[in-house]
């Protein structure tokens, strides 16, 4: 079970409002903190001691530092989270006492008007600021994930002089950086304004290797060298120092990279499989239920790798997992059609 982690998107709730994500964003009741709380020791008491925070933006979720503790206290060995980073400078104290190790932000532009533009919010100042301040106070490494577009392929080099800038000033790799291209994945791209949006912004994946070679030679860098659960990622060394990574799914054709995640939804539901559709109501079950339904997702995963050998890492019915119920699905083909 050593390879196993839990990745708990424990809100849908965010406070950005992305053009290429979720524009229909709506408050919705959060799970309660007696099923947070079983989910955690479900998932301990089978042997999961990694786990991994995502929303929704999960920092929206009052007292999830709490939540954090009681993690760590029941023994999680490691505890990563994807966030945002607009609230990260006023939390970023409390979550890394309470057992965050590891911190994944999304930052697509470094421009105070693109960003805007892109998340809704005037609020890269306070990304920065959390950053910084994440580093002033922990070892964490924080992993900067940059969807790509037409819109910000400029800015490529503009991200690695910045964490080239930061690692030397908070020490060699606490900054990796991963580009990640523009790929239907989100509830907007169900649309034809959607996909539209994505056809004028989709960059292919050698466009942003051709930025990147401006800084210098690039290698590869062994994917089982960096701490971190997406085996999908390419990563490099960029002039034997920065790390970078690329993640280009859909000129990749969605590969599925094997993954050991048992996804829990905000909604209490819980996969092992992006592309399993078959998903189990986790909420409302005891505790000792809650394990023996965890146990029965693991064991499924042995069925679909032995069954499904053409799976790929995408979902027909777009950001389901993490938003619910989307109400349509889109196969993958009609994508690349529109290309």
């Amino acid at each position: 079970m050593n390879k196993w982690h839990l990745r708990f998107a424990v809100t849908a709730n965010c406070n950005f409002n992305c053009k290429y994500c979720n524009t229909n964003n709506k408050l919705v009741p959060e799970l309660q903190d007696k099923e947070i709380k079983e989910v955690l020791t479900a998932a301990y008491n089978i042997g999961i001691s990694k786990l991994h925070w995502t929303g929704g933006e999960p920092l929206v979720k009052k007292d999830l530092y709490k939540y954090i503790q009681y993690a760590k206290d029941l023994g999680y060995i490691e505890q990563a989270i994807t966030t945002n980073g607009f609230l990260l400078e006023e939390q970023a104290e409390r979550i890394i006492k309470s057992g965050i190790s590891r911190i994944n932000i999304s930052l697509d532009t470094l421009n105070k008007e693109k960003f805007e533009k892109i998340t809704g919010r005037n609020g890269l100042e306070r990304v920065l600021k959390g950053i910084c301040k994440t580093l002033e106070i922990s070892n964490c490494q924080i992993k900067i994930n940059m969807v790509v577009m037409k819109d910000n392929l400029e800015e490529v080099n503009e991200f690695i002089d910045f964490a080239k800038k930061i690692n030397d000033k908070y020490n060699k790799d606490r900054i990796i950086i991963r580009f990640l291209q523009f790929f239907p994945c989100n509830p907007n791209q169900l649309n034809e304004k959607g996909q539209q949006y994505w056809k004028d912004e989709y960059v292919i994946e050698q466009e942003i290797i051709d930025e990147i070679k401006k800084n210098g030679n690039f290698i590869t860098e062994r994917c089982e060298k960096i701490v971190g659960d997406n085996p999908t990622v390419k990563y490099y060394k960029i002039n034997g120092s920065l790390t970078i990574g690329i993640l280009a799914m859909f000129s990749w054709k969605y590969p599925c990279g094997g993954c050991f995640k048992l996804r829990i939804t905000p909604y209490g539901f819980g996969s092992c499989c992006l592309n399993d559709e078959k998903m189990y109501k986790i909420i409302g079950n005891s505790l000792e239920e809650k394990e023996r339904i965890l146990q029965q997702i693991i064991e499924r995963r042995n069925t679909i790798v032995e069954n499904r050998k053409d799976r790929m890492h995408y979902r027909s019915k777009l950001g389901e997992v993490r938003f619910g119920e989307t109400g349509k699905q889109i196969e993958l083909n009609r994508f690349y059609d529109i290309i």
